[in-house]
């Protein structure tokens, strides 16, 4: 019986498999895009979903998964067999059977498994998520996670019959569909909760401005590196921004705007052949000098210093 399904929710249309490409380790031009890994990048249906067994993309790329990531799809991984070396934006670690990883929508991530692991990959559009997230487990695919298990926390919580039984939904595209598909997924995120520490998990003292400030970030840190032009846009004085972010965040608007440009710029002196002049151009910036000098004050290390620890420590 084949494991590898997937399935439009609410009567979104998902199109098949394109065939899977080869990559190289390091993409020559930013983080690698794709829809599911190897596959050309489209756009997710808002009710996308799709579980694979995990061996069936890691076996054919010889286990080794190279760093790209998913615009608009959220995954979450369990192992239930083996081991993995974990790479999710700057994160690196090593995790062995049994284990859930979370990995948000845009997040580069990469993985290197012992030949002969197992377990599921759960794919899930990014407003999927959105619209199942209520209380107290809204932020379950917000953050990157590894969390390694006992045999025994596994087993409570039920994980890897959640993915087995996700797989049979979509696999039959039996009557009830969405809503067994929908209430799954929330069962996994309550088991994320639970397993996640409380300061990742726990929602911030809410607030539809915050939310909305972090999606404007999200949308355009590339072109837009001014409060003020992001305070315009969401029709607030740049002091209520400051105040809400303060609140929200722990930091002031601007510095939620820099936090988001220093992680894509990591993100991409990491996984990316892009020198360090390209990373600047591609964040916006005129003066790759000048890039250099906020990288520097933002992080403590030049751009060069940076790319050079963290591929010494990969290796």
């Amino acid at each position: 019986m084949s494991r590898d399904r997937q399935a439009g929710i609410a009567g979104m249309a998902v199109s098949g498999h394109a065939g899977v490409m080869q990559m190289s380790p390091i993409p020559p031009r930013g983080v690698a895009r794709f829809a599911l890994y190897g596959e050309m990048p489209r756009q997710a249906a808002p009710g996308f979903v799709h579980v694979e067994r995990l061996s069936l993309r890691s076996g054919l790329h010889d286990w080794s998964i190279a760093p790209h990531q998913h615009d608009g799809l959220a995954q979450a991984f369990w192992l239930a067999e083996g081991s993995v070396r974990v790479q999710i934006d700057t994160i690196r670690q090593e995790v062995e059977a049994p284990a859930l990883l979370v990995i948000p929508a845009a997040t580069a991530h990469a993985f290197e498994y012992r030949p002969g692991s197992e377990g599921d990959v759960l794919t899930l559009a990014a407003e999927f998520v959105a619209g199942l997230s209520a209380g107290e487990v809204a932020q379950a695919f917000q953050a990157p996670l590894v969390l390694p298990m006992s045999a025994e926390a596994a087993a409570a919580l039920g994980v890897g019959p959640i993915f087995a039984r996700l797989g049979h939904e979509l696999e039959y595209g039996a009557a009830g569909l969405a809503v067994a598909v929908g209430a799954l997924v929330q069962l996994l995120m309550v088991a994320i909760h639970r397993l996640a520490p409380a300061a990742v998990v726990a929602p911030a003292a809410g607030g539809v401005l915050w939310q909305s400030f972090r999606a404007a970030v999200e949308q355009r840190f590339r072109a837009c590196h001014a409060v003020a032009e992001m305070a315009e846009g969401l029709a607030v004085t740049r002091g209520r921004l400051d105040a809400i972010c303060r609140r929200h965040g722990g930091r002031t608007a601007q510095q939620v705007i820099h936090d988001r440009i220093i992680l894509e710029a990591q993100r991409n002196l990491i996984y990316s052949g892009l020198s360090v002049a390209g990373v600047a151009y591609d964040l916006g910036f005129v003066d790759p000098a000048y890039f250099s000098r906020f990288f520097l004050r933002e992080t403590g290390e030049t751009p060069g210093g940076f790319r050079r620890r963290h591929r010494s420590q990969g290796e």
